[in-house]
């Protein structure tokens, strides 16, 4: 159940900061912005490259380009979708992880989770702890851990979001078709695989 009256509200005057702040970290700022990258400049230069050094086209390499442009793509449309709401995306994430749960869970499960660092998610989550979205509580099962849950705010801004991002992300993927959505789905999914193989040999 969401936690209600564990933390005091305060007024929220951070919500641009908070947004803004946490893209500085990722795909989101001024000079990475995909408005200022031009896909088909960086792909002929890349190209251009890989002739010069192998006397090839460039191939599956295309694919790794167009996954990074397409992952900052859709950095930015969730941080559009989400500003309304006066969240970035981990911060969402957080919300997320916590509302899978009944009750609690651990910040560790959250790292885990979102890829985040301790410290990291310690900041994220004061912040939604200052705007009374979410609050610390003792464990019951171990009365010196903390563990994460939302307040009854928290829990009814999550259950808002869910269906408008679930709807706007169906429109995304409409013009694929359900077919060529699944293959998506399964081929990203297959690759992934692969390059955790890759990574860990």
């Amino acid at each position: 159940m969401p936690c209600s009256g564990c933390v005091v509200a305060r007024p929220y005057g951070k919500q641009g900061r908070s947004v803004d702040r946490e893209m500085r970290g990722g795909y989101n700022t001024e000079m990475n912005s995909s408005k200022l990258y031009d896909f088909n400049k960086t792909e002929s230069l890349v190209a251009q490259a890989h002739h010069r050094a192998t006397g090839e086209e460039l191939g599956p390499v295309r694919i790794n380009l167009l996954i990074k442009h397409c992952a900052g793509l859709m950095s930015e449309v969730l941080t559009q979708w989400l500003k309304p709401y006066g969240l970035c995306y981990k911060s969402y994430l957080i919300m997320l992880m916590i509302y899978s749960r009944q009750e609690t869970i651990n910040p560790s499960e959250v790292c885990m989770g979102i890829g985040e660092t301790r410290s990291n998610l310690t900041r994220l989550c004061d912040e939604l702890v200052e705007r009374n979205l979410a609050c610390r509580l003792t464990s019951a099962q171990d009365r010196r851990r903390i563990d994460l849950s939302l307040t009854e705010e928290g829990q009814r801004l999550i259950e808002k979001i869910l269906p408008d991002l679930r709807e706007r992300n169906r429109k995304i993927y409409a013009h694929l078709g359900g077919d060529a959505t699944q293959l998506l789905q399964n081929s990203l999914h297959s690759l992934m695989k692969t390059l955790e193989e890759a990574r860990d040999a």
